[in-house]
């Protein structure tokens, strides 16, 4: 399995239960039922952990003390569980190190290619032209596969883009914090659309066509050869 998605589950079920100690979060008048919190909690995993490359599915909300703070619940992916944790009015999510997700806040709409779409985004240029960035790993083997991938669709749009690759360095992670949750390979297109994780399991084919398509969105269909196949 993706070893982002395993480092940000088994995150949550290291930190949990300091992070709910200490933000003492109780359970009030406006308290949901335990099925609504966690099934709020899961929509939200599937729709923005996972970015559409597996599936969380419940597998049991465990019983606890009379009014919990928190509920605690299994999820399986890809045939293993994962203990997870959601305040009891369904409005927070431990979702990393450190890193609390509040359940409300609007969340950006996934496209196709799992990517995000951050609407009204100011878009991040250079030289009026677009930036592309992806940050990568040495050691990741899902940025191994995207990196050819993404090279090849920035070479067809010359010098219309700047491309960044950015592997093993702190260099724009003021950029990188804005989109990611921690993981990589984080694919950021002008800032409008970004996805944390490879497009494997589309196909390098499916994944060019994705790239190709958002890109060519923020260069105004330049240039046309490419944009207008």
């Amino acid at each position: 399995m993706n070893k982002k998605i395993i480092a940000i589950l088994l995150s949550i079920a290291l930190i949990a239960l300091i992070v709910f100690a200490v933000l003492d979060f109780k359970k009030g008048s406006d308290s949901i039922t335990k099925e609504q919190a966690v099934d709020k909690a899961l929509t939200y995993i599937n729709q923005n952990l996972l970015g559409g490359q597996y599936t969380a599915s419940l597998k049991e909300i465990v019983e606890g003390e009379k009014n919990p703070s928190y509920y605690i619940f299994k999820i399986d992916i890809a045939g293993e569980t994962y203990e997870s944790f959601v305040t009891a009015d369904g409005r927070m999510l431990v979702a990393n190190m450190n890193y609390v997700v509040d359940l409300d806040k609007k969340i950006d709409a996934q496209v196709d290619g799992s990517f995000l779409v951050r609407e009204n985004a100011e878009i991040i240029t250079e030289d009026g032209k677009p930036v592309i960035y992806l940050f990568t790993s040495s050691t990741c083997p899902h940025c191994e596969w995207e990196k050819p991938v993404i090279q090849a669709v920035v070479d067809t749009f010359g010098d219309n883009v700047v491309y960044k690759l950015r592997e093993d360095t702190a260099e724009d992670q003021n950029v990188y914090t804005q989109y990611g949750n921690g993981g990589v390979p984080l694919v950021l297109i002008g800032g409008k659309y970004y996805r944390e994780g490879a497009g494997e399991n589309f196909g390098e084919e499916k994944e060019k066509e994705y790239l190709t398509r958002y890109i060519c969105e923020l260069t105004n269909n330049i240039p046309e050869t490419v944009c207008n196949k």
